[in-house]
Order: structure tokens, then sequence, then C-alpha cells
């Protein structure tokens, strides 16, 4: 695990296993026994009191989820187990696991059918205390006589069978089914060779360590196979690992198809309990329960297991299906539900809250406990997507509602001083309002309470804070900044994931550097952050480049359009307005994919919309009242190529109602803006227009400020005036030459009216 010590003398604070079993594929040959494998081994599991995520027949979306679910789940004194039974192949130095939807069609297919063992050990080892990866995937390749690109460089090479030898991170353990490169078999039975040897050998001796078992398991296959299958491993362990299985324990933990009792339950009878409760990670439905006077308290048992979420006990125990709460430790008191929900958009809920149920029995009569989980209007207001310590409710940036935002947090805040996730809620709310000493504030006090997200908040408020009156340009990041990344990274967190691998990728010059942002970038990848599909895209579409492979990147925009991502529906409007990469040109698609883009909150979209009515892309003549329209949300938004380009047009055309001392007062803006292009290009507009138009440019700035001004050119003792109010006002001093004060306007102005720097 990247980055962070061990401490060997405390134990495990939980375990965690994800189990998934792909047999039914669409595109490659059916595996009969790949579920019922996962299925033994998840009974191992539950019996080893891991809370077990169970899953048949992934698709590539699926695995997905499953991964934010995980990172959702857990934290760095976890005891993580992944099995996985499955088609699995190699290609150069990498290992891939298939998806049960996954075509490979083209050599650029790879990142998006298949999933990387490097990235999953790297998400799962970054949340862990312990990492085990069991993989029984070594069959025949589904895609014989394919190739495919894999790393940054883009060299094709072959799909191949078996799995290549992998590394480990720190304390971890890697269990392949067979020796490198060689194919796993099915066997005769219900369960493979590989996966049956585990379970006989697991449950024969139940607390003996883990690496014993394995011995076991590879003497148990290689009789069974007559020496034709040798399991293998990489261990890097630093501590015993051992499953403990219970045999005599069935199991009581979620899964998406087995609650793991051993009898029918009882049929619910009477009205049901209703409870009504603050949604959190983990919410103390017990305590509710037992507070219910016509719930049955005596000897109760869990019959049925919640929909979304997972039972477990407050005190770590594990549960056990049918076995009476009072029998654990805490009792029924104990009984506490975690939040299982897959992430919602704070847009589509009905209502802020969500609904689960599951039944309890006793003495024969059996309940059905109903639960209203209300959300905390902090975390429906300003909740984050990715979060690995949210809630899973999320907006982003641009759909946070910041007057709503701002009085739930601060009340959030102000109710419960160290949850650590009200605090970086808040912190995200000043960004959007520009308070960028408020939001560090927020960031850093959540980063003492152990927020995740707040390392990357804190890195990307340092480049905030070069961008927040300076525009849209990217520069490398500040050492401090990237630091602060990478300190993201090593916690497991996507978005450090993304900012840090684009950096390094797009930014810095040595090869090894864009070689590690290209793999975080890939990692983000792997838990669907489109933040990484768009950079990845736009950067294999940059022609006359030596990375110019337009397939490829086209491959990555598509992608992120199509899961609804803003950014992703502006590189869209790019790409067709340009027929970049081999595309046809199409004007109208451009229209309609800025505009999702523009309504979505992309601060760009609308100047390149300005840009297109401009030129005349929509039926051949130039609107430019309609373009400078458009050039200004973009300015508003604080792209300087909205202030120039409305300052030229209107400066050159004339548009009705629109004076030369409008055009220098955006000139201005866009000066002052950090787009060094943009500011030039608004300069020369500046540098050419005569010191009346420039005094026109500064009234019209003053009245924006709030000074009771006509702009008419004429900078008399009223104007005057109003600009000593204004300087001490803002406690400044202007220039006096006409360019001098107009500049300084244009500074000024962007200190009153800050742009959302967070949507950059």
């Amino acid at each position: 695990m990247p980055g962070l010590s061990i401490d060997l003398s405390v134990p495990a604070t939980e375990r965690y296993a994800l189990v998934i079993g792909n047999g039914s594929y669409q595109h490659a040959p059916s595996l009969p026994n790949a579920v019922s494998d996962a299925k033994l081994v998840a009974r191992v599991l539950k019996q080893s009191g891991y809370v077990v995520q169970e899953y048949e027949n992934l698709d590539r979306r699926g695995f997905e989820a499953a991964l934010r679910r995980m990172i959702f789940d857990t934290g760095k004194g976890s005891e993580i187990v992944i099995y996985y039974a499955g088609h699995g192949v190699q290609i150069g130095n990498s290992n891939r696991l298939i998806p049960v939807d996954a075509e490979i069609d083209t050599i650029y297919d790879l990142p998006f059918e298949t999933v990387s063992l490097s990235s999953l050990l790297s998400i799962a080892g970054a949340r862990s205390r312990s990492l085990v990866v069991i993989l029984d995937s070594c069959r025949d390749n589904p895609f014989p006589d394919r190739d495919a690109i894999v790393g940054l460089d883009a060299i094709p090479q072959e799909l191949r069978n078996g799995f290549a030898a992998q590394d480990s991170p720190v304390n971890s353990l890697i269990v392949f089914s067979t020796s490198p490169g060689a194919v796993a078999l099915d066997g005769d039975g219900t369960n493979s060779p590989f996966t049956e040897a585990l379970y006989q050998a697991a449950t024969a001796a139940p607390d003996a360590p883990l690496d014993a078992v394995l011995k076991d398991v590879r003497r148990r296959v290689y009789v069974t196979t007559n020496g034709r299958q040798v399991p293998w491993e990489s261990s890097s362990l630093v501590e015993t690992v051992a499953f403990d299985a219970d045999p005599s324990v069935p199991g009581f933990q979620t899964t998406l198809s087995d609650s793991g009792n051993t009898e029918a339950p009882a049929t619910p009878a009477g009205a049901p309990v209703a409870l009504n409760l603050a949604l959190d990670r983990k919410v103390r439905v017990g305590e509710a329960l037992r507070d219910t006077a016509d719930a049955p308290m005596d000897a109760v048992v869990v019959t049925r297991l919640p929909q979304f979420g997972r039972l477990e006990m407050a005190s770590g125990e594990r549960t056990r299906g049918l076995v009476p709460l009072s029998q654990m430790s805490g009792g029924v008191e104990g009984l506490v539900y975690a939040n299982n929900q897959p992430e919602l958009s704070a847009l589509t809920m009905a209502a802020p809250s969500i609904t689960d149920e599951f039944v309890v029995a006793a003495n024969g009569e059996a309940k059905t406990v109903q639960m209203t989980l209300n959300v905390d209007p902090c975390d429906f207001h300003a909740g984050d997507h990715l979060d690995p310590e949210g809630v899973g409710v999320a907006r982003y940036p641009n759909e946070i509602e910041i007057d709503a935002a701002l009085a739930a947090c601060e009340a959030a805040v102000a109710r419960e001083p160290e949850n650590g996730r009200f605090h970086y809620e808040l912190g995200r709310v000043r960004v959007a309002l520009r308070d960028l000493d408020g939001a560090e504030a927020a960031f850093v006090k959540a980063r003492e309470l152990g927020h995740t997200r707040a390392w990357h908040a804190l890195g990307m408020l340092v480049i905030a804070r070069e961008q927040e009156t300076e525009g849209a340009a990217r520069t490398r990041a500040p050492e401090e900044a990237l630091a602060l990344l990478a300190m993201g990274v090593d916690r497991g967190d996507p978005y450090a994931y993304h900012s840090l691998g684009q950096q390094l990728l797009e930014l810095a010059d040595d090869p090894g550097l864009k070689r590690q942002g290209f793999d975080l970038l890939s990692r983000s990848l792997e838990v669907g952050h489109t933040f990484s599909m768009n950079t990845l895209g736009y950067y294999f579409l940059q022609d006359g480049t030596d990375h110019y492979e337009p397939q490829r990147g086209l491959r990555y925009l598509r992608e992120s359009a199509d899961r609804g991502d803003i950014y992703g529906y502006d590189n869209m409007g790019w790409v067709t307005l340009n027929g970049a990469g081999g595309t046809e040109r199409d004007p109208q698609a451009a229209l309609d994919w800025y505009r999702k883009a523009s309504d979505g909150g992309h601060p760009r979209a609308p100047t390149s919309i300005g840009r297109m009515y401009f030129n005349g892309d929509l039926g051949g003549t130039p609107d430019f009242a309609e373009a400078v329209k458009w050039y200004d949300e973009g300015l508003k938004r604080g792209d300087g190529w909205g202030g120039a380009n409305a300052a030229w047009v209107i400066a050159q055309n004339a548009p009705a109602g629109l004076t030369v001392g409008d055009a220098a007062a955006r000139a201005a803006k866009a000066v002052a803006l950090r787009d060094a292009d943009a500011a030039a290009t608004a300069q020369q507009l500046l540098d050419a227009l005569p010191a009346d138009a420039l005094d026109m440019g500064s009234q019209v700035l003053m009245a924006e400020l709030g000074a009771d001004v006509t702009a008419d050119g004429a900078f008399g003792d009223g104007s005057k005036a109003a600009l000593a109010g204004i300087a001490a006002q803002y406690g400044t001093v202007f220039p006096d030459t006409s360019l001098g004060r107009l500049t300084a306007l244009g500074q000024l102005y962007w200190t009153t009216q800050k742009f959302r720097v967070d949507l950059y």
C-alpha cells in the first residue's frame, strides 16, 4: 500500500470481501463453474466474518460500480479479500479481467472492455491494511488472434492465455489458480479444481495461516489434475492472515443473491414497524427498533435482509443467520444498518430520503421493519461524487444551489463539529462562493478529522488560488499542490488519481512521469471517472503531436459523453464541429453538444457557441448579436476568450445597442484573466482604441461596480468623483492614464464578480 506504514500492533478494524463470478459471457465462451465457484468462496468468507459483496455476471459498468462500492465501504484498517472467477488474459506485462459484455473488436477497446488487475490492486491496496486477491480465471484466451493497446505508447500487443507474473503491494497476497502463462482447468464437477481445493483446505484447517492453506491447495490441485495445474502466488505479507472459518456458522452478510439463512423465513404479520431515521454511513437501527413499542424484542432474529444495505453489529462482531440478536455483542441495540445504496444524484431524487426494509422475527411472529432514511440537507445539497466517506448522494459543482447548501452545511457543522464529511461539504460550498480562505479552513478541518477527499480538495485549492483572478489557462501546478494530490492518491481517492494523473501526463516533461500520469488516469477510469476519459481523449486527439491517435482519443470521449458528462459533451461538440479525428463535420450536431454542455454549466461551451454564430456555421450567415450574447456568458464564467471575442465583434461590427465602450470594458476584463493568448488579443484592441473609447469602457465598468455614471466617454468631474468613491470603497489607487485606469478597473471587477473556479 503506497506511502503509508502499517502498525502491526493494532488489529484490523473490519473484514471485507468482494466476490465476483462471471460465467454468462455474451461474446466469449461461457464458464459453467464460475458462478458456483464464487458462491462457494463467498460461503467460506461469510463463515470467516467478512462483510461480503457478492456479484454474478458483472458487465464493465457493473465492475465500475463494484469498485466504487469497495472504496466507499472500506478504510485503511480493513482486511480485504477479492475473489474473481471468470475469463482473464494477459497482454504484455498487464493482466486483465473480462466482464461478461466484453467485445474486443479494435486495438482501442481494451480500457473499456476489460479491467486492469494492476489498477484493481492499487485501488484496493490504497484502502486496505492487508489485501488478498484470489484469481480463478486463467482459462483459454476468449479473444484469440486479437491485438490491443494497453499502455501510453501506441504499440499493439497480442492477447494471450493465462496471467503474467504480477507484483503485489506491501502486505498483500495474490493467488493465481495456475502458474504464470498456464491455463487453469474447469474440471468435471460443479466447481473448478482450484476453488474446490480452496474450499476443502480452508474448512479442513479453519484457523490455519493462509500460506499453509495455500500449500494444501497446491497439493490438492496437483493431485486432482494429475500434475497439469499448479496454483501460484505472489506475496508481500508482513503479518499472518487467516480466514478463521467456522463451518458451523452459515453466515449472515449482505450478498446480491443469498442471505445465508438456513431456514425459510416466517411470513410477516400485522402492521409493519416504521422507522424514520437520519441517513448516515452506519445507522443505529437496533436502538430505534428497541424503542418501538410494538416491535417484538424477545429473542429477535433477522429473517430477511435489506434490499440495498447490509446489517452488522456495532461492536464489529459478525451477525449470524437465525441467531438471536440478544446473543450478539450489544444485543438488539447493537444492530447497525450500513448504507449500501448505489450513488445517487441529488437532482434525480424524488425526495431527500431513501427507503429500505428487512424482516425480524421473535416467538414465531415476523415483522417487516420499514426504514425511511432522511438525507441530511448538507449531504443533499453538497455531497460529492466518488467520495470515499460520503453517504452516496452527490452533486457536481455546477449543480450546487449555493444559498441552500451554505445554510445546510453551516448548520450541519454546528450540530456535528467532529464530522469531517460536513466540513468537507461546507468547503465545497465555500469554493462555489469564491471564498477560498473559508474553503481552506473547512478542508483543513476535514483533513484533521480523517476525510480522504480533503487532501485532493486542498491540492486543487492551491491551483484555484492561481486561477481565481487569472482565468482558465492550465499550467504546471505548484509542488505544494502536487504533494497534496499525491497524499490523496495514497489514500485511494479517485479524484486524486485523476488530478495528479492529468498534471503528470499533460504537463510533465519526463517520459517516466508521463507514464505515471497515464497509469493514474487509467486507474481512475476503472471506477468510471469521466474526467479521466476526457483528459485521455483530448490527449490522443492533439494533431501534430507524437501522441496523436485519433481513433483512440475518440473512444475515450464517446465513453464520457455516453455517461452524461458535461465535459464529454463539450469535447464531442469540438469533435463534430471540426471533424476532428477524421470524423465528418456536423455543425448542427456540434451546437447540440455545446448547448448540452452549456446547460450543465460548462465554462467554455458558451464561447464555443458564440464562435459558431460569429463564423456563420449555422445557416452560413454570421449573427453578431447572438455571438456576443454567448461570448458574454463565457466571459461571465471566467473564459478570457469570451471577453476578447466579444470585444472585437462589438468594435468591428457594432451590434445594435452596444458601443465601443462596451467593447473596451469586455477587453479589460479579458486582459485581467489568466489566458495569455486571449489577454494578448484583448490588449491589441485596447491599444488601438482612442482615449475617449477607453474612458467610456471605464465608465461601463464603474457602473457595473455600482457607480452612478453615464458611459459617454467624457471623463469629467462626475466620473472622477465616482472613481474616487470606488477607490475608497475597495482601498485601491487608480492610474491617471485612460488605459491604466481601464485595466485596473478590469482587475477590480474580478475581485467582486469571481467566476466558479471549481468548474475548470
